[in-house]
């Protein structure tokens, strides 16, 4: 086993920008599981599959025993950790962002991260679809984010109490239901939704609003890899109708829900 160097990984490369030493590239998982074999990087990196069933040692401090990670979760691995991370199925697309050489250290082990780090890896694939003059910045900006993320993390969501847990494990399962609020899901945990919000932001870094727009747009994300037609998509997701999906796709991700379709189209 050989450490890959910066910016290598197992996988075709769909899109590739830089800025600021970071290297953020899209790319297609072409390898099925049983191919990929233990290997290791040079550089810390970030992966945000962009697909359900992928594979990682990150620790997830609400599920301890979490191995098989879906769609939108923002994955940290430290340079040097020996690791054979995969999708269950070959094809899934992933974004994969290098930190440079000389990052600070700080999380010594694989990591699952919320808050702005979430919200800063799906801006970034919609700026590296973009690959527009004069997105430097914004690309170092959302890669320091996420920097930022691992060399100060506090792991606050550790002591979370057990309510949220399971108001967590909700918004996954329940993000794509037309119309539902905040009440609904701190009424099943048994708190008030004053008391919900204020836990979500101290112990996962967001909103609960922000996590189920995020788990909404990562559902709609996998549908339009599939070519489905864009108010099918957006039905699914649980959003109003196809306008209202392109509004808060192209908040989340930078870029329309149609302009992505577009650019992954015939490559997935």
């Amino acid at each position: 086993m050989r450490p890959l160097p910066h910016g290598q990984f197992l996988g075709d490369l769909n899109r590739s920008v830089q800025a600021g030493g970071f290297s953020v590239d899209l790319r297609v998982a072409t390898l099925p599981p049983e191919a990929v074999t233990e290997h290791s990087h040079d550089t810390a990196h970030f992966i945000l599959p962009l697909a359900d069933g992928y594979r990682s040692l990150a620790r997830d401090p609400l599920a301890p025993v979490r191995t098989v990670f879906g769609a939108g979760s923002a994955i940290y691995n430290p340079p040097g950790v020996v690791h054979r991370d995969c999708f269950d199925v070959a094809g899934g697309l992933f974004l994969s962002v290098s930190a440079p050489t000389d990052l600070p250290a700080g999380l010594s082990h694989p990591a699952l991260l919320r808050g702005d780090a979430e919200t800063a890896m799906r801006r970034l694939v919609g700026l590296s679809m973009r690959g527009a003059p004069g997105d430097e910045l914004a690309i170092e900006q959302a890669s320091l984010t996420l920097a930022d993320a691992v060399v100060l993390s506090m792991d606050a969501s550790r002591h979370a109490p057990d309510w949220l847990i399971r108001a967590a494990e909700m918004v996954e399962d329940l993000a794509c239901a037309p119309g539902l609020e905040i009440r609904a899901i701190a009424d099943e945990a048994g708190v008030h939704p004053v008391h919900l919000t204020r836990s979500w932001r101290r112990h996962l870094g967001c909103s609960p609003t922000r996590a189920i727009r995020h788990r909404r747009a990562d559902h709609a994300t996998q549908s339009l890899i599939r070519n489905m037609d864009l108010a099918e998509a957006a039905a699914g997701a649980g959003y109003a109708d196809q306008s209202h999906m392109t509004r808060e796709y192209a908040r989340i991700f930078g870029i329309t829900p149609g302009a992505f379709r577009a650019v992954i189209s015939g490559q997935v």
